[in-house]
């Protein structure tokens, strides 16, 4: 089987335009992210090549929507929600119903979203450790005192 570059590479825009529309609307952005998360675990299996760059853009998807982190481009976060909305999708260019092929364009799209914002992740991954270095000081800091 043979993929068509181009009619996945439509697809994705369509994807894309959706992630516009709906990032006007946090509810509805958060429950994408919620069930994008829900198929992946599901599938983890099938994903294996793509599985901690999708952590990554669903923790940065997360706290995007959420407003922790919002230090991003909006085309950055537009690319990777669009990338789970076409990841959601069943009836893209290989339905994912088909075994072992199901998921070859949906890691297509994922790897060329993960491309595309490479160099925001690493920003984000620095801040996200930063806020997790945070954390564990102020537990260290309001931990039980010895007398």
């Amino acid at each position: 089987m043979k993929l068509n570059r181009q009619k996945i590479l439509d697809f994705f825009k369509k994807s894309q335009n959706k992630a516009t529309d709906i990032l006007n609307d946090k509810t509805k952005a958060g429950d994408t992210i919620k069930e994008a998360l829900g198929k992946a675990i599901t599938n983890k299996g099938d994903l294996e090549g793509v599985w901690a760059k999708m952590l990554l853009l669903f923790s940065i998807s997360k706290d995007y929507v959420n407003g922790n982190y919002t230090e991003i481009p909006k085309r950055s976060i537009i690319a990777i929600l669009g990338g789970l909305i076409y990841f959601l999708s069943p009836v893209d260019v290989v339905p994912d119903f088909i075994p072992v092929m199901g998921f070859i364009d949906d890691i297509f799209v994922l790897n060329l979203v993960y491309k595309q914002v490479v160099k925001d992740l690493e920003k984000y991954k620095v801040w996200k450790e930063a806020q997790e270095e945070e954390v564990e000081f102020i537990e260290d800091m309001d931990g039980p005192t010895s007398q």
